[in-house]
């Protein structure tokens, strides 16, 4: 027996044969059952599907990407500055998603008092609740945002077609409606103040819309469903809060330095500061 042939054997006899939580191997990577089961939650399962047929097929999908990866990290593509960057941003993302899951762990729901308070108040999300019926424009952003600040005595939807004009943008009126129980309180409330026939203007999707009201509907927010939803928005800005005081901690306390050029704006995080400190009042 030649001694290549020996060595075949030797190497095929040592190859492992997939079992226990591994249920597939391509040329050595192994794929498990947690692997395969991480992947099934990502698909929409119709009550009618043949679970068992889905689960082959997401299998031989997986295998596919196993033999995809291959063909990459043969090329090198794995060592590239490209790949190690994209690497330790999606890790980091990853990172932060499970922190702020352990986080959410840790902050309760809200009691009634607290859901109650918060359904006072705001309002504009529960009884007072409104359809804004509005005229509009909607127009692309200038390559410099500050030109905008041209259409601040702007007074009427007519003016502002004349400074988008200016401004050298194409733009297109319509109608459209916004549900004040899906702004911003805090918009809402100075939309609200607005004189009669004051546009004000919105960013949208990479373009801005400037809008008018000309009506309005009284939607008020049925009561169960107003304290699922404030119960909702306490725990939210709890958990907004909790992950903002564990960033503040940890900033207190870290070792940041920075290449000349790169500091952070001192003016930009006093003016930050300030303003949470005003939100707490």
């Amino acid at each position: 027996m030649s001694s290549a042939l020996v060595a075949g054997l030797l190497v095929t006899g040592c190859q492992k044969a997939p079992k226990g939580q591994v249920i597939a191997i391509v040329n050595g990577d192994e794929i498990s059952q947690a692997e395969l089961n991480a992947e099934m939650q990502g698909v929409t399962i119709p009550d009618t599907a043949n679970r068992d047929k889905l689960r082959r097929e997401v299998l031989q999908r997986l295998v596919d990407r196993k033999l995809i990866v291959q063909k990459a990290r043969e090329q090198g593509l794995d060592k590239t500055p490209e790949f190690v960057s994209q690497q330790r941003r999606l890790e980091e993302n990853l990172l932060v998603s499970m922190l702020g899951q352990k986080i959410a762990a840790t902050v309760p729901m809200p009691d009634d008092r607290d859901i109650t308070q918060y359904i006072v108040d705001n309002p504009t999300q529960f009884g007072s609740r409104e359809r804004l019926l509005l005229d509009q424009i909607q127009f692309q952003a200038p390559k410099d945002v500050r030109k905008l600040m041209m259409l601040k005595d702007a007074h009427s939807l007519d003016d502002i077609a004349a400074g988008v004009q200016k401004l050298g943008l194409a733009f297109s009126r319509g109608k459209g409606v916004i549900d004040t129980g899906r702004l911003d309180p805090q918009l809402t409330n100075v939309i609200n103040k607005l004189p009669p026939g004051e546009p004000f203007v919105l960013p949208s999707n990479g373009q801005y819309i400037a809008s008018v009201i000309v009506g309005r509907d009284s939607t008020p927010t049925p009561s169960p469903v107003a304290k699922q939803a404030a119960a909702e928005m306490v725990r939210r800005n709890e958990l907004v809060a909790e992950s903002r005081a564990q960033v503040a901690r940890a900033r207190s306390t870290a070792e940041i330095q920075y290449q000349p050029g790169f500091e952070p704006d001192k003016s930009a995080i006093k003016a930050s500061q300030a303003k949470k400190e005003a939100e707490k009042k």
